[in-house]
Protein backbone atom coordinates (compact mmCIF):
# COMPACT_ATOMS: atom_id res chain seq x y z
CA UNK A 1 0.00 0.00 0.00
CA UNK A 2 1.30 3.25 -0.95
CA UNK A 3 1.78 5.13 2.63
CA UNK A 4 1.58 8.44 0.34
CA UNK A 5 -2.41 7.78 0.46
CA UNK A 6 -3.01 7.80 4.29
CA UNK A 7 -2.99 11.14 4.86
CA UNK A 8 -5.52 11.98 2.13
CA UNK A 9 -7.36 9.36 3.59
CA UNK A 10 -7.51 10.96 7.07
CA UNK A 11 -8.01 14.54 5.39
CA UNK A 12 -11.34 13.12 4.03
CA UNK A 13 -12.02 11.25 7.33
CA UNK A 14 -12.05 14.60 8.88
CA UNK A 15 -13.39 16.57 6.39
CA UNK A 16 -16.57 14.32 6.85
CA UNK A 17 -16.64 15.20 10.77
CA UNK A 18 -16.49 18.45 10.00
CA UNK A 19 -19.33 18.64 7.12
CA UNK A 20 -22.06 16.77 9.23
CA UNK A 21 -23.06 19.70 11.60
CA UNK A 22 -23.44 22.02 8.05
CA UNK A 23 -25.26 19.42 6.15
CA UNK A 24 -27.52 18.52 9.43
CA UNK A 25 -27.66 22.40 9.66
CA UNK A 26 -28.62 23.27 5.84
CA UNK A 27 -30.90 20.38 6.19
CA UNK A 28 -32.85 21.98 9.13
CA UNK A 29 -33.19 25.02 6.81
CA UNK A 30 -35.03 23.05 3.97
CA UNK A 31 -37.36 21.44 6.95
CA UNK A 32 -37.91 24.89 8.05
CA UNK A 33 -39.26 26.13 4.41
CA UNK A 34 -41.52 22.58 4.22
CA UNK A 35 -42.77 23.90 7.80
CA UNK A 36 -43.64 27.04 6.48
CA UNK A 37 -45.67 25.61 3.42
CA UNK A 38 -47.05 23.19 5.31
CA UNK A 39 -48.37 25.78 7.97
CA UNK A 40 -49.43 27.93 5.42
CA UNK A 41 -51.83 25.10 3.74
CA UNK A 42 -53.39 24.41 7.17
CA UNK A 43 -53.95 28.70 7.49
CA UNK A 44 -55.48 28.71 4.32
CA UNK A 45 -57.94 25.38 5.27
CA UNK A 46 -56.80 23.47 2.25
CA UNK A 47 -58.74 20.25 1.82
CA UNK A 48 -57.27 16.98 3.76
CA UNK A 49 -56.22 15.59 0.65
CA UNK A 50 -54.45 18.68 -0.49
CA UNK A 51 -52.50 19.03 2.70
CA UNK A 52 -51.48 15.55 2.82
CA UNK A 53 -50.45 15.69 -1.02
CA UNK A 54 -47.98 18.63 -0.16
CA UNK A 55 -46.65 16.57 2.57
CA UNK A 56 -45.72 13.77 0.37
CA UNK A 57 -44.27 16.18 -1.51
CA UNK A 58 -42.52 17.97 1.16
CA UNK A 59 -41.04 14.58 2.13
CA UNK A 60 -39.64 13.54 -1.37
CA UNK A 61 -38.32 16.77 -1.61
CA UNK A 62 -36.38 16.98 1.84
CA UNK A 63 -34.74 13.32 1.00
CA UNK A 64 -34.88 12.84 -2.91
CA UNK A 65 -33.30 9.59 -4.66
CA UNK A 66 -33.15 7.96 -0.94
CA UNK A 67 -36.80 8.29 0.52
CA UNK A 68 -40.00 6.89 -1.36
CA UNK A 69 -42.90 8.04 1.18
CA UNK A 70 -46.25 5.92 1.25
CA UNK A 71 -49.05 7.27 3.13
CA UNK A 72 -51.13 4.79 3.98
CA UNK A 73 -55.12 4.91 6.04
CA UNK A 74 -56.88 2.41 7.07
CA UNK A 75 -60.26 2.34 9.33
CA UNK A 76 -60.21 1.67 13.10
CA UNK A 77 -60.80 -2.03 12.46
CA UNK A 78 -57.69 -2.49 10.38
CA UNK A 79 -59.75 -4.41 7.46
CA UNK A 80 -59.84 -1.68 5.02
CA UNK A 81 -56.13 -0.10 3.75
CA UNK A 82 -55.81 2.63 1.29
CA UNK A 83 -52.80 3.90 0.28
CA UNK A 84 -53.62 7.80 -0.26
CA UNK A 85 -50.40 8.37 -2.64
CA UNK A 86 -51.18 5.45 -4.56
CA UNK A 87 -50.10 6.82 -8.45
CA UNK A 88 -46.45 6.26 -6.55
CA UNK A 89 -47.58 2.80 -5.50
CA UNK A 90 -49.66 1.23 -8.28
CA UNK A 91 -46.90 -2.03 -9.10
CA UNK A 92 -49.29 -4.52 -7.93
CA UNK A 93 -49.35 -2.81 -4.20
CA UNK A 94 -52.53 -0.58 -4.63
CA UNK A 95 -55.39 -0.52 -7.48
CA UNK A 96 -56.21 2.58 -9.35
CA UNK A 97 -58.28 3.99 -5.93
CA UNK A 98 -55.16 2.69 -3.72
CA UNK A 99 -57.04 -0.25 -2.46
CA UNK A 100 -54.43 -2.46 -1.15
CA UNK A 101 -54.73 -6.09 -1.33
CA UNK A 102 -52.03 -7.43 0.29
CA UNK A 103 -51.40 -5.75 3.63
CA UNK A 104 -48.01 -7.10 5.36
CA UNK A 105 -48.04 -8.51 9.01
CA UNK A 106 -45.52 -6.07 10.22
CA UNK A 107 -47.31 -3.13 9.07
CA UNK A 108 -50.64 -4.24 10.68
CA UNK A 109 -48.77 -5.20 14.34
CA UNK A 110 -47.40 -1.66 14.37
CA UNK A 111 -50.73 0.01 13.51
CA UNK A 112 -52.35 -2.14 16.35
CA UNK A 113 -49.86 -1.12 18.57
CA UNK A 114 -50.94 2.47 19.33
CA UNK A 115 -48.42 2.39 22.05
CA UNK A 116 -45.23 2.69 19.83
CA UNK A 117 -45.22 5.98 17.79
CA UNK A 118 -42.52 4.82 15.89
CA UNK A 119 -41.52 1.64 13.70
CA UNK A 120 -39.20 -0.12 12.01
CA UNK A 121 -38.69 -2.50 9.45
CA UNK A 122 -35.56 -3.66 7.14
CA UNK A 123 -34.99 -5.87 4.83
CA UNK A 124 -37.78 -5.93 3.24
CA UNK A 125 -36.77 -6.42 -0.17
CA UNK A 126 -36.00 -10.15 0.98
CA UNK A 127 -39.04 -10.84 3.73
CA UNK A 128 -41.78 -12.64 2.99
CA UNK A 129 -43.84 -10.77 5.08
CA UNK A 130 -43.49 -8.24 2.43
CA UNK A 131 -44.09 -10.45 -0.47
CA UNK A 132 -46.92 -8.63 -1.91
CA UNK A 133 -45.01 -5.38 -2.14
CA UNK A 134 -41.55 -7.22 -3.54
CA UNK A 135 -42.13 -6.34 -7.21
CA UNK A 136 -42.20 -2.06 -6.47
CA UNK A 137 -39.43 -2.40 -3.97
CA UNK A 138 -36.98 -4.19 -5.81
CA UNK A 139 -37.72 -2.00 -8.86
CA UNK A 140 -36.94 0.96 -7.00
CA UNK A 141 -34.23 -0.81 -4.78
CA UNK A 142 -35.43 -0.25 -1.42
CA UNK A 143 -34.42 -1.83 1.53
CA UNK A 144 -35.76 -0.31 5.25
CA UNK A 145 -39.14 0.97 5.87
CA UNK A 146 -39.27 4.07 8.81
CA UNK A 147 -43.02 4.44 9.79
CA UNK A 148 -45.16 6.55 12.05
CA UNK A 149 -48.82 6.11 12.57
CA UNK A 150 -51.06 8.77 13.77
CA UNK A 151 -55.44 8.37 14.95
CA UNK A 152 -58.07 10.50 13.89
CA UNK A 153 -60.84 11.65 15.88
CA UNK A 154 -63.03 8.06 14.72
CA UNK A 155 -60.22 5.38 15.79
CA UNK A 156 -59.07 5.11 11.73
CA UNK A 157 -55.21 5.63 11.24
CA UNK A 158 -52.91 7.51 8.81
CA UNK A 159 -49.57 5.68 8.65
CA UNK A 160 -46.29 7.70 6.92
CA UNK A 161 -44.14 5.03 5.45
CA UNK A 162 -40.72 5.93 4.80
CA UNK A 163 -39.18 3.00 2.46
CA UNK A 164 -35.58 3.93 1.82
CA UNK A 165 -32.44 2.29 -0.78
CA UNK A 166 -29.69 0.72 0.84
CA UNK A 167 -26.53 3.32 1.92
CA UNK A 168 -24.00 1.90 0.61
CA UNK A 169 -21.49 4.52 1.91
CA UNK A 170 -20.90 4.02 5.58
CA UNK A 171 -20.00 7.58 6.05
CA UNK A 172 -23.15 8.44 4.97
CA UNK A 173 -25.30 6.23 6.95
CA UNK A 174 -25.61 8.49 10.38
CA UNK A 175 -26.28 11.65 8.18
CA UNK A 176 -29.25 9.81 6.53
CA UNK A 177 -30.73 7.47 9.45
CA UNK A 178 -30.55 11.06 11.07
CA UNK A 179 -32.39 12.99 8.52
CA UNK A 180 -35.00 10.40 8.35
CA UNK A 181 -35.51 10.91 11.98
CA UNK A 182 -36.25 14.15 11.87
CA UNK A 183 -38.87 14.03 9.21
CA UNK A 184 -40.58 11.16 10.52
CA UNK A 185 -41.00 13.45 13.96
CA UNK A 186 -42.19 16.28 11.75
CA UNK A 187 -44.59 13.82 9.75
CA UNK A 188 -46.29 13.23 13.11
CA UNK A 189 -46.96 16.79 13.94
CA UNK A 190 -47.88 17.15 10.45
CA UNK A 191 -50.16 14.62 10.03
CA UNK A 192 -51.86 15.39 13.79
CA UNK A 193 -51.76 19.29 12.83
CA UNK A 194 -54.37 18.50 9.77
CA UNK A 195 -56.59 16.25 11.73
CA UNK A 196 -57.01 18.92 14.23
CA UNK A 197 -57.58 20.97 11.77
CA UNK A 198 -60.25 18.98 10.34
CA UNK A 199 -62.19 19.02 13.81
CA UNK A 200 -61.53 22.28 14.35
CA UNK A 201 -63.25 22.80 10.76
CA UNK A 202 -66.20 20.79 11.70
CA UNK A 203 -66.64 22.74 15.26
CA UNK A 204 -66.76 26.22 13.58
CA UNK A 205 -69.61 25.11 11.72
CA UNK A 206 -71.44 24.69 15.10
CA UNK A 207 -73.16 27.35 16.74
CA UNK A 208 -73.87 25.57 20.30
CA UNK A 209 -71.98 22.70 21.94
CA UNK A 210 -73.46 19.03 22.19
CA UNK A 211 -72.49 18.02 25.61
CA UNK A 212 -73.50 21.39 27.27
CA UNK A 213 -75.55 23.33 25.12
CA UNK A 214 -73.68 26.68 25.56
CA UNK A 215 -72.46 28.82 22.78
CA UNK A 216 -69.35 27.82 20.88
CA UNK A 217 -66.63 30.14 21.56
CA UNK A 218 -66.40 31.50 17.95
CA UNK A 219 -70.18 31.90 17.70
CA UNK A 220 -69.93 34.02 21.12
CA UNK A 221 -67.22 35.89 19.68
CA UNK A 222 -69.36 36.85 16.72
CA UNK A 223 -72.86 37.91 19.07
CA UNK A 224 -70.52 40.22 21.24
CA UNK A 225 -69.15 41.93 18.65
CA UNK A 226 -72.65 42.31 17.34
CA UNK A 227 -73.67 43.26 21.02
CA UNK A 228 -71.62 45.89 21.19
CA UNK A 229 -72.26 47.39 17.67
CA UNK A 230 -75.73 48.01 18.64
CA UNK A 231 -74.68 48.93 22.49
CA UNK A 232 -72.35 51.85 20.53
CA UNK A 233 -75.52 52.61 18.70
CA UNK A 234 -78.06 52.92 20.55
CA UNK A 235 -76.43 54.28 24.16
CA UNK A 236 -76.91 50.80 25.60
CA UNK A 237 -75.02 49.15 28.94
CA UNK A 238 -73.60 46.25 29.00
CA UNK A 239 -71.89 44.16 31.42
CA UNK A 240 -69.16 41.12 31.18
CA UNK A 241 -68.67 38.32 33.53
CA UNK A 242 -65.62 35.86 33.62
CA UNK A 243 -66.56 33.14 35.97
CA UNK A 244 -63.57 30.87 36.94
CA UNK A 245 -63.46 27.98 38.50
CA UNK A 246 -60.64 26.59 40.79
CA UNK A 247 -60.57 23.54 39.82
CA UNK A 248 -60.66 21.94 36.39
CA UNK A 249 -63.98 19.95 35.55
CA UNK A 250 -64.50 16.93 34.23
CA UNK A 251 -66.75 15.34 32.25
CA UNK A 252 -69.70 14.99 33.90
CA UNK A 253 -69.72 18.01 35.86
CA UNK A 254 -69.56 20.52 33.14
CA UNK A 255 -72.96 19.86 32.23
CA UNK A 256 -74.24 20.18 36.07
CA UNK A 257 -72.41 23.38 36.20
CA UNK A 258 -73.43 24.26 32.55
CA UNK A 259 -76.93 24.31 33.61
CA UNK A 260 -76.45 26.16 36.83
CA UNK A 261 -75.22 29.26 34.60
CA UNK A 262 -77.98 29.12 32.26
CA UNK A 263 -80.06 29.15 34.62
CA UNK A 264 -78.96 32.45 35.87
CA UNK A 265 -80.03 33.91 32.06
CA UNK A 266 -82.37 36.14 29.98
CA UNK A 267 -83.47 35.10 26.91
CA UNK A 268 -80.82 37.82 25.07
CA UNK A 269 -77.84 36.60 27.53
CA UNK A 270 -74.58 34.75 26.25
CA UNK A 271 -72.85 32.24 27.62
CA UNK A 272 -69.48 30.54 26.67
CA UNK A 273 -66.71 27.98 28.05
CA UNK A 274 -63.74 29.91 27.15
CA UNK A 275 -60.85 27.50 28.94
CA UNK A 276 -60.91 24.00 30.90
CA UNK A 277 -62.10 25.66 33.67
CA UNK A 278 -63.47 29.38 32.36
CA UNK A 279 -66.63 30.73 31.31
CA UNK A 280 -67.90 34.31 29.71
CA UNK A 281 -71.09 35.68 29.79
CA UNK A 282 -72.49 38.95 28.59
CA UNK A 283 -75.61 40.76 29.21
CA UNK A 284 -77.47 44.74 28.67
CA UNK A 285 -78.39 46.14 31.43
CA UNK A 286 -80.15 49.26 32.24
CA UNK A 287 -77.99 50.25 35.35
CA UNK A 288 -74.56 50.42 36.50
CA UNK A 289 -76.40 48.87 40.04
CA UNK A 290 -78.01 46.13 37.63
CA UNK A 291 -74.22 44.43 37.66
CA UNK A 292 -74.02 43.73 41.43
CA UNK A 293 -77.64 42.11 41.29
CA UNK A 294 -76.15 39.65 38.04
CA UNK A 295 -72.68 39.08 40.17
CA UNK A 296 -75.35 37.98 43.36
CA UNK A 297 -77.36 36.06 41.54
CA UNK A 298 -74.39 34.01 39.76
CA UNK A 299 -72.68 34.02 42.99
CA UNK A 300 -76.19 32.39 44.91
CA UNK A 301 -76.67 30.41 42.38
CA UNK A 302 -73.17 28.32 42.52
CA UNK A 303 -73.11 28.24 46.39
CA UNK A 304 -76.80 26.33 46.05
CA UNK A 305 -75.63 24.25 42.98
CA UNK A 306 -75.48 20.44 44.57
CA UNK A 307 -71.51 19.65 44.99
CA UNK A 308 -72.15 15.89 44.64
CA UNK A 309 -73.01 16.90 41.21
CA UNK A 310 -70.26 19.44 40.52
CA UNK A 311 -67.34 18.35 42.96
CA UNK A 312 -64.99 21.62 41.27
CA UNK A 313 -67.35 24.14 43.46
CA UNK A 314 -65.68 22.75 46.24
CA UNK A 315 -62.51 24.63 46.03
CA UNK A 316 -64.38 27.75 44.54
CA UNK A 317 -65.76 30.04 42.20
CA UNK A 318 -64.29 33.07 41.20
CA UNK A 319 -66.63 35.98 39.30
CA UNK A 320 -65.23 38.94 38.11
CA UNK A 321 -67.60 42.09 35.99
CA UNK A 322 -66.49 45.12 33.67
CA UNK A 323 -68.32 47.47 31.94
CA UNK A 324 -69.31 48.90 28.40
CA UNK A 325 -68.39 51.57 27.48
CA UNK A 326 -66.36 52.00 30.51
CA UNK A 327 -64.13 49.41 28.87
CA UNK A 328 -64.43 50.28 24.88
CA UNK A 329 -64.13 47.05 23.00
CA UNK A 330 -64.38 43.02 23.53
CA UNK A 331 -60.87 42.42 24.42
CA UNK A 332 -60.80 45.13 26.90
CA UNK A 333 -63.81 43.48 28.85
CA UNK A 334 -62.71 40.15 28.60
CA UNK A 335 -58.97 41.80 30.46
CA UNK A 336 -60.86 43.66 32.99
CA UNK A 337 -63.50 40.86 34.01
CA UNK A 338 -60.49 38.58 34.12
CA UNK A 339 -58.36 41.05 36.63
CA UNK A 340 -61.76 41.05 38.53
CA UNK A 341 -62.06 37.92 38.98
CA UNK A 342 -57.95 37.14 40.00
CA UNK A 343 -59.08 39.83 42.54
CA UNK A 344 -61.53 37.65 44.57
CA UNK A 345 -59.88 36.95 48.15
CA UNK A 346 -62.88 34.73 49.18
CA UNK A 347 -63.27 30.79 48.10
CA UNK A 348 -66.81 31.67 46.13
CA UNK A 349 -67.16 35.68 45.58
CA UNK A 350 -67.53 38.03 42.83
CA UNK A 351 -65.77 41.72 42.09
CA UNK A 352 -66.31 44.22 39.59
CA UNK A 353 -64.21 46.51 37.44
CA UNK A 354 -64.95 49.65 38.30
CA UNK A 355 -62.06 52.39 36.31
CA UNK A 356 -59.09 50.02 38.19
CA UNK A 357 -61.05 49.24 41.33
CA UNK A 358 -62.12 45.95 42.16
CA UNK A 359 -65.39 46.16 44.53
CA UNK A 360 -68.19 44.45 45.49
CA UNK A 361 -70.44 47.19 44.87
CA UNK A 362 -70.37 50.66 43.33
CA UNK A 363 -70.29 52.34 46.58
CA UNK A 364 -67.06 51.21 47.37
CA UNK A 365 -65.50 52.65 44.59
CA UNK A 366 -67.37 55.97 45.03
CA UNK A 367 -65.72 55.82 48.49
CA UNK A 368 -69.27 55.85 50.09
Amino acid sequence: MDSSNQPVSGMESSMNVVNEPLKQRDFLLQMRKADKRLLQSLATSAKPLIFLELLVQQVRDLLPNMVRPCLIWCDKDLTNWRILNHVDWQGGVSDVVGRVSSVPTPLITFVASPSRKFGYEKSVSTRSDWVGWHSIIQECFLEDCHLVSVPDQDGNWLTMALFSNYISDVAEKPFYHWAIEQVLESAHDWIEASLLRKITDKTLQEMTDEGTGLLQPHAFDNAIEMMIRDARRYFQRLVFVTVFVKREIDGDELKHLSDTLTSTLRDNDLLARSGKSEFVMAMRIGHLDDAQIIAEKLEDALLKADPEHIGALNDGVSIGVSFYPEQANYNRLYLASRAAAEAVSEKTGYRLEYYGKFVKSLDEAYGF
